[in-house]
Order: C-alpha cells, then sequence, then structure tokens
C-alpha cells in the first residue's frame, strides 16, 4: 500500500486555514471549489494545485501577510514542480544564474558553500 504524504503546500494551507478560523469549504468557495478540493490539497491527493489566481485568492482569504504570501507562492509552486512566475522571469533575464545553479549541480554544491559564496559576493554582509 502507497502512503500519501501531503506536501508542505497542503500543510502550509492547512495550517494558515486553521488560523484564519475557516473550513475547508470556506476556502474552497472562494476559488469555486468544493471543500474536497482542499481537502485533497491538506492530505497530498491532489495532483494539480490551484492555478496562479486562485493562490492570489487564497491568500486573500487566508488575510496572510507579505512574507506568509510569498512563502505560500513558493510552496504552491513547488508542489506544481516549478519556480513561482516572478522567479522564472528573473532567471530568463538573467541567464549567468542558470550557469550557477548548473555549476552547483554538476558540482554537488551545498548550502554551507552557497552562503560562502554569497558572503564572498556581498562583501560579508
Amino acid at each position: 500500500m502507497t502512503l500519501i504524504e501531503p506536501s508542505e503546500f497542503g500543510l502550509f494551507l492547512k495550517e494558515k486555514r486553521k488560523a484564519a478560523l475557516l473550513t475547508q469549504d470556506d476556502l474552497a468557495a472562494v476559488i469555486n471549489k468544493s471543500g474536497q478540493y482542499i481537502s485533497n490539497i491538506e492530505k497530498g491527493k491532489n495532483n494539480a494545485p490551484p492555478d496562479s489566481s486562485d493562490i492570489e485568492a487564497l491568500i486573500q482569504k487566508l488575510g496572510l501577510s507579505d512574507k506568509e504570501a510569498s512563502l505560500f507562492k513558493e510552496k504552491a509552486s513547488a508542489d506544481r514542480g516549478r519556480l513561482p512566475s516572478e522567479q522564472m522571469d528573473y532567471l530568463m533575464k538573467h541567464r549567468k544564474l542558470l550557469d550557477l545553479i548548473n555549476y552547483g549541480l554538476e558540482n554537488n554544491v551545498n548550502d554551507k558553500r552557497w552562503a560562502e559564496m554569497l558572503t564572498a559576493i556581498s562583501g560579508g554582509k
């Protein structure tokens, strides 16, 4: 039997929904979906997370701060297996960043090494 695990997006959605004292039906109504749709996302059973316009509507309904909204978008995009559109646009405009990412992949650069490189680039800030 395959165990279904909720995604980070599903867990974050559930946490923020409960904090806002909303039911799954309350939240689903904002995006013209069923409560079952929200339940499936929270449980990891949904392979199609909300699209970007639905994400914006959910952010408004949940009353997320700018920081939370940014994290919410990132987790939703990761659930879809892609970057948020703003990040993808930035990467496409700055192609050398893709070279840097490829370097990291090819050389198994870890978080500690990335942090060292960023410190060196920013002059120790």
